[in-house]
């Protein structure tokens, strides 16, 4: 008796792995040990923080934030890559919260 193929599955389409994503939404930011190696770099690279040393203040930076948030277009290189101590990173996110809620468009 020849089986009927499954009525889940369209004709044409590949079974997906149960880890797969089904979106086509890709992110680019770094996970995993890459993403803990580049964190340690910047740390290392900038052991103070940078917006507390344009302020004059010696504070030492603890996280590792994104210039230009990949939301907006950042990359993930280095070069957008900066450390900052904690008050700082929560501001300046906090900051960019505000601006993409005023921004977008009302629904």
């Amino acid at each position: 008796m020849p089986s009927q193929p499954s009525s889940l599955v369209r004709p044409g389409q590949k079974e997906r792995k149960p880890w797969q994503r089904t979106s086509t939404f890709v992110d680019k930011r770094k996970r995993g040990r890459a993403g803990q190696r580049d964190r340690a770099q910047v740390l290392a690279e900038e052991p103070l923080c940078r917006a507390c040393l344009e302020l004059g203040r010696t504070t030492a930076s603890t996280r590792v934030d994104h210039i230009k948030p990949l939301s907006e277009g950042g990359t993930d290189d280095r070069s957008n890559k900066q450390g900052l101590c904690i008050p700082c990173h929560d501001a300046k996110s906090a900051a960019e919260r505000t601006a993409a809620r005023r921004d977008r468009p009302d629904r």
